[in-house]
């Protein structure tokens, strides 16, 4: 294995799981590696694809999660840590993994006033979610990344439909996550999801711009809509 190194993060055009997902393989991170880390927590239950795509003109990875079972329950935060907790991981995949969704039920308990314990995920706890999140945290493992930064995240504006109805944007998960990072609206719609922004704020440890490297790698992946002039991507440097 490589000498650790270092990533920053470009979130500002907003970031999702799928999306950090999909720059770090396209940095390098094997697919067949993050898919192997994913059944060892649920199992065959999804399957992961990549495929090049342009937003706004520039290239991007689109990771898809397609769940190729028919059990897709709502799932208890407790249920989700077992879970990782008991599977065939590396330690810093799981530990980065259970920090992630820990930092998610700590928010959705403080929104929603329940115990955390208590937090059902939705589309948080959906199979694809729970991929993209142990997902990010093998592909980091295999690029040996040490240390994280991101830039200033956008959180997009307007209002969106989710589980609990019509929520204003950034949505009330997203905006507990943030708390003590820089945000800014950076354009209409969604930017941000809860599941990216808990990424953001349980594996990185700064808010800065670009630190100086020696850049080795990078990646860029894309989110679904395709933004006229306005590259719908989150990008990924490695130094």
């Amino acid at each position: 294995m490589s000498s650790p190194r270092q990533l920053w993060i470009d979130a500002s055009a907003g970031i999702a799981g799928d999306m950090l997902l999909g720059a770090l393989i396209d940095a390098g991170a094997d697919l067949a590696g993050v898919q192997s880390a994913v059944d060892a927590v649920i199992g065959e239950s999804v399957r992961l694809s990549c495929e090049s795509v342009t937003r706004a003109g520039q290239h991007a990875n689109r990771l898809s999660v397609e769940v190729i079972t028919q059990d897709v329950p709502i799932r208890e935060w407790r249920t989700i840590a077992q879970l990782i907790g008991t599977a065939d991981l590396p330690d810093p995949v799981r530990s980065r993994a259970l920090a992630c969704f820990e930092r998610l039920a700590e928010a959705e308990a403080k929104v929603h006033h329940l115990p955390k314990d208590q937090v059902h995920f939705h589309e948080v706890g959906a199979l694809d979610s729970i991929a993209d999140i142990v997902g990010v945290a093998a592909a980091l493992h295999a690029l040996n990344i040490e240390r994280i930064s991101t830039s200033a995240v956008a959180v997009g504006s307007g209002r969106v439909r989710g589980a609990h109805g019509d929520l204003g944007v950034p949505v009330p998960a997203v905006v507990e996550l943030a708390t003590g990072w820089k945000i800014f609206a950076g354009g209409s719609g969604e930017l941000t999801t809860p599941t990216g922004m808990a990424l953001l704020s349980a594996m990185a440890s700064r808010c800065e711009d670009l630190p100086p490297l020696t850049l080795q790698a990078s990646g860029a992946g894309a989110g679904s809509r395709d933004t006229p002039g306005r590259p719908n991507v989150t990008r990924v440097l490695i130094g």
